[in-house]
């Protein structure tokens, strides 16, 4: 049955050689609803992997509480709490076929032959992996590797499964047939997952809820379209996809848009809570602007690569150069280094901070 997880102000403190204390998690707060799919989502070093142990029962927590439903967990052992967790390196037993890999957890619990068999045969069938139960490790590739590793989690019935960047050893296109199979199995069977990741593309397109790390905290937590098109921060807004940044100043309000000052002109943004002459940052996604011959927001393109579905531009304008996207490029007109270009903002696509 799924579980709810509760994070109460957990911390972990490591004391270095010199004696002083430093945390790899400060003060973390997070409430995951049963069947919920999040994702912690940070660069290395950022705290999310130590969350994620400390869930597990792998690190000890320095203060703060850990529930599981109502069961405060701190001082249970990894293998009483009810989770299970899908390593990075499948950690799967080269001697055992398929079946005896998925079971063993089963048989640790000294279950019937019966039960596991009946077990088993479920989990095969959710993993498509019949036709896989009498071979070795070795004779898997990597994707099946990684649905047996799934398997013998699943098996157990946990109330919280647990990923430790499950996909980081596969190929590109694998990674992508992966993500879509974690994410169907979860929703299939309705279990409460944390994964935790460095990949902006994984995070995006499998989770409810984001949860991005920076320096062992929570810097915004959000469903993937919040932290994508509305970030708290620039560290938020660099992370999650490509950005660019324009320095302004709000000069006035029109239409219910700010009217933002740069040096090359004035963006309309749909956003309150800011004051006239306060000081602001736009975030401006690469395929919020689109270029035009027109003769406002004049800018110079100095790079022009065609991608096939798109065409990617580097425009100098208003001092920096901007990263932009524009779709379909063999309907639309390719322009090429040294052109000049007038930038037309999507209003509604702007943000500031």
């Amino acid at each position: 049955m799924a579980k709810t997880v509760s994070l109460k102000q957990i911390s972990k403190a490591f004391t270095d050689d010199k004696g002083k204390l430093t945390y790899a998690v400060e003060k973390v707060n997070l409430e995951i609803e049963a069947g919920q799919f999040v994702t912690l989502l940070g660069p290395s070093g950022c705290g999310k992997t130590t969350t994620l142990r400390m869930i597990a029962g792998f690190e000890d927590i320095t203060s703060g509480d850990i529930f599981f439903g109502d069961e405060n967990v701190n001082e249970v052992p990894p293998n009483k709490r009810d989770c299970t967790m899908v390593f990075q390196s499948y950690a799967l037993f080269p001697h055992l076929n398929v079946f005896e890999n998925i079971a063993y957890g089963l048989r640790i619990k000294k279950l019937s032959q019966e039960a596991i068999r009946k077990k088993v045969e479920s989990v095969l069938n959710i993993m498509n992996l019949n036709d896989y139960l009498e071979r070795m490790p070795s004779q898997l590739s990597g994707g099946q590797q990684q649905r047996v590793a799934l398997a013998r989690a699943l098996v157990m019935e946990p109330g919280v499964l647990l990923f430790d960047e499950p996909l980081s050893n596969l190929d590109a296109k694998l990674r992508v047939v992966m993500r879509d199979e974690i994410r169907r199995i979860q929703q299939q069977i309705g279990i409460t997952t944390v994964y935790v990741t460095h990949d902006q593309s994984e995070a995006m397109s499998m989770s409810d809820m984001i949860i991005v790390m920076n320096k062992g905290k929570i810097e915004q937590m959000g469903s993937p379209m919040e932290i994508y098109q509305r970030p708290k921060t620039k560290f938020v807004a660099d992370f999650i996809g490509s950005a660019n940044f324009v320095e302004g100043v709000v000069k006035g309000i029109d239409n219910g848009r700010l009217l933002i000052e740069t040096h090359s002109g004035i963006l309309k943004v749909r956003r309150d809570g800011f004051k006239i002459g306060q000081a602001v940052t736009v975030v401006i996604r690469p395929e919020a602007v689109t270029l035009t011959k027109g003769t406002t927001h004049l800018g110079k393109i100095t790079k022009s690569i065609f991608m096939g579905q798109t065409q990617e531009y580097e425009v100098e304008y208003d001092g920096q150069h901007l990263q932009i996207t524009e779709h379909n490029p063999i309907q639309e007109h390719v322009f090429q280094v040294g052109h000049e270009v007038s930038l037309q903002f999507s209003e509604d696509s702007l943000h500031i901070i």
